[in-house]
Parts: C-alpha cells; structure tokens; sequence
C-alpha cells in the first residue's frame, strides 16, 4: 500500500517542481527579485538561499507550490529591506508579467512532450485491438459489427493499442455523432467501416467505459501470427493468423488457454480446430518435450501471439512527442469545454485520492505506464492553469490581456474582488474533487 503515498508524492513533486521552475526561469530572465521557490505549502521541511538571496524550499502540505516575487503591491513584504537595484514584480512590463504566467503551464507541456519522446525513444509492445465473442451484442454489434475481429482505424484513425483505440474514442464523449470502427477480419487485408450513432454519448456517465458502452470487449485472442518452420504447428499446417477455436474438444477462449493446453500436453497428440478465412478447418498436432532446468517438461509447438513492437529514431521520436503532446492536449481542452457547458458529469473530476491511485496503479504496471500518466496529468496541470480564474495562471493571463487592451493597469479594487471570486471558486472546486474522491472509493 505504500506504493500509492510514495507515487502521488513523487508525482505531484514532479509535476509542481516543473510548473513552478516555468514561472522562476522567465521570472529570473526578466531580472525581477526572487525570494522564494516552495515545492508545497506551510512550514518549510527543506530550506536553503542561494547567492542571490532566493529560497529554495521543500514543505510539508505537497499539494502546489509557488514563486514569491518582490512586489511592492504585496502588505507581507512591507518591512522587507529593498535595494535601490532591486526590480519588482509590479513595474515589470505586462508583457514580462504575462511570459511569467504563462511559463508555469508552458513547463508543464514541456515535460509532457520530453515524457512522449522518452517513450517512443523506448519504443513499445502491445497487442493489437481485438474483439471476440460478443456475449451481449451492442450498439457496434447492432450497426454490423461481427464477432473476432481486430480494429484498425477509429474515425479514419489507424490504431494499433486498445490505448490508442481509446484516446479516439474519448474524443467522442459528450457527443451526438457517428463514430467510425474500422474493422478486419483476423489476417485479412479488407477493411470495413461500422459506422455507430451515439447521441449524448455517456455525458452523465461517471468514470465511464467507452468499450463496454459500444459493445467493444478487449479479446486477448487464441490467434497465431508466427509459425516457426520446422516445429509440430508448422509441420501439422497450422498458418498465421488460424484462431485456435478448440483443442480436444475444449474451447481456447484466449492465448492463455491455448498455452496451457500446449505445455500440458509434452509428446501427446492433439486435435485442434481451427478457423481459417471463416472456415472451420481441423489437424493433429504433438507437442515438443521441452525439459526445464528444474526437471519439468512443457509442450512446444512453436507459435507466437500478434503483438505491435513499434519504435522510433530520434527524429522521428521528436515528431512523435510532438504529435502526442498536441492530441492529448486538444483532448483536454475539449473535455474542459464540455464539462464547462454541462456535456460531461463533473463527477468525472478527480482529486488527490484519484491521483494517488492512478499513479500508483501504473507505478505497478511498468515505468512505460507510469510515465504516461505522468505526461497526462502534466498537460491536465498546464490547461486547468490556463483556466481564468483568479489566483490561477489563467486569471494573471487574462489581466494582463485586458491591460493590454485598454492600456491600463486593471484596477486593484477590481484584482482584489476578482482574488475573493478566486478564493470561492477555487475552493467550491477543491470541495467538489474530494466529494467525487470519496463517493469514487467508498
């Protein structure tokens, strides 16, 4: 259980550090005085100064950090010693001032485009989209959708991972639409398009699953696609792409049960039906006896599950991160607009305990998981930033902007009642994320 104390830590450090290096890096770049970079709030556990009079801190809330600047506007830095060098935050030009609050947000776009480089760098294996077996036929099975299929586009869309399938989908959430599945017999070339109508599609839903709501069931299939030469499937007929239906009369749901099946059966004959271009064919095929250093022996026949292996060169890694980090984040910015306008469940907004968990979760699975949530949640951080809240990055924005406009500082009187609507806002929001938090794990 302490996996997911220590991922949100470590997570949320990363995150906030990034954000609030953003803000310190312009800020340091526009020569205001910097008194202190915090990674958290309250009482400080870490501390230090540099040469130049800023602190560096670690506290003990690790819930969002922050860069105090000089400013002369500010009642806490009142009795503060001011050197007649000393710039402050306030007489900085407003286009210094709005670079600084865009910076934070930017860094965290930033490290989500180095998180997807990283990952197409390392390049990734997956099995590639496929159903089975509809138990309870859908709104895909109902628009054409037959069963053992292997999608291949979404919206036009080529896919290769249930993950990309999922991202395209989600695209749809909230919508009156046609979704597009791209869809393949197993090993053929033809692609046929079922086009599924969906109206308000799962804007009420909470926490809701796109594949079981379309009738899609992720199928870890019994399908071959490498047949080694020479060995007991290739000599018996066996070709890639056979979906495995039956071994002695016992149904292979899944790749699981045919490999069962095989390692149980070292030396022994074994009838396998097979389908084939939608024929059901059948052969006789013995396992290897294949010894294992502690004595046991396992059934060989030398067959290889489908699997995507995709990675990339530098260059075309850099073109990928690029194209992640500007999908995913049109994606954000879509689902805020319609969780804005009502066409999305606010109870879909998570909090601390949801972040605690999701980075936990993929903490377990793998590094390569793990850091693509971590991207995710970067760009999640960088556009609720933007929001124009006040005392977000956004409400700095959207001052600076209106200065801009009208040529004037907007009014304190305005900036303070502005900061109180912040202050209400920000915390009806905070209230919200923990209620969804504790009703999502009750």
């Amino acid at each position: 259980m302490l996996i997911y104390p220590l991922a949100f830590i470590i997570t949320l450090g990363v995150l906030v550090t990034f954000h609030e290096y953003g803000h310190y890096l312009v800020a340091r770049w526009s020569g205001v005085r910097i008194l202190k970079f915090s990674v958290g709030f309250g009482k400080a556990l870490w501390s230090r100064k540099d040469r130049r009079g800023t602190e560096f801190a670690i506290a003990a809330i690790p819930l969002g950090g922050y860069v105090r600047m000089l400013d002369e506007r500010d009642p806490q830095q009142k009795d503060l010693e001011v050197g007649a060098e000393d710039l402050t935050f306030n007489r900085l030009s407003v286009w210094w001032r709005l670079a600084i609050a865009l910076a934070g947000p930017a860094a965290n776009i930033v490290l989500a485009l180095l998180v997807y480089v990283v990952l197409a760098l390392a390049g990734s294996i997956s099995i590639p989209p496929m159903v089975g077996r509809a138990e309870q036929p859908g709104p895909a099975q109902a628009a054409g959708l037959p069963d053992y299929q292997r999608i291949v586009s979404i919206d036009g869309k080529s896919v290769n991972s249930w993950r990309q399938v999922g991202m395209a989908l989600a695209e749809h959430l909230g919508d009156t639409s046609v979704i597009g599945i791209g869809a393949r017999d197993l090993g053929a070339d033809e692609e046929r398009i079922i086009e599924v109508p969906v109206t308000d599609w799962l804007g009420d839903a909470v926490d809701p699953d796109m594949f079981a709501a379309l009738g899609l069931k992720p199928a870890d299939l019994a399908v071959i696609e490498t047949v080694q030469e020479g060995y007991p499937a290739h000599r018996a007929g066996i070709r890639p792409w056979d979906r495995v239906a039956s071994i002695d009369g016992v149904a292979m749901e899944t790749w699981t049960d045919l490999v069962k099946a095989v390692q149980a059966a070292p030396g022994q004959p074994m009838q396998w039906a097979f389908v084939r271009g939608g024929l059901l064919l059948e052969a006789r095929v013995t396992p290897e006896a294949r010894r294992l250093e502690d004595g046991r022996e396992l059934g060989f026949v030398g067959i290889a599950a489908p699997v995507v292996r995709v990675r990339h060169g530098p260059f075309e890694a850099v073109g990928e991160g690029v194209a992640e980090t500007f999908a995913t984040s049109a994606l954000m910015l879509d689902h805020l607009g319609k969780l804005l306008f009502g066409q999305l469940s606010p109870r879909n907004l998570g909090g601390p305990v949801t972040i605690a968990k999701v980075a936990g979760d993929s903490a377990q699975v793998g590094w390569t998981a793990y850091l693509s949530i971590l991207a995710l949640l970067s760009i999640s951080l960088g556009v609720l930033n933007l929001l124009p809240i006040p005392l977000l990055d956004g409400g700095h924005v959207a001052y600076c902007l209106a200065e801009i406009v009208m040529r004037r500082p907007v009014p304190e009187r305005v900036q303070s009642v502005g900061a109180s609507v912040g202050v209400v806002l920000l915390g009806g929001l905070m209230a919200l994320v923990f209620v969804n938090d504790f009703l999502r794990f009750l």
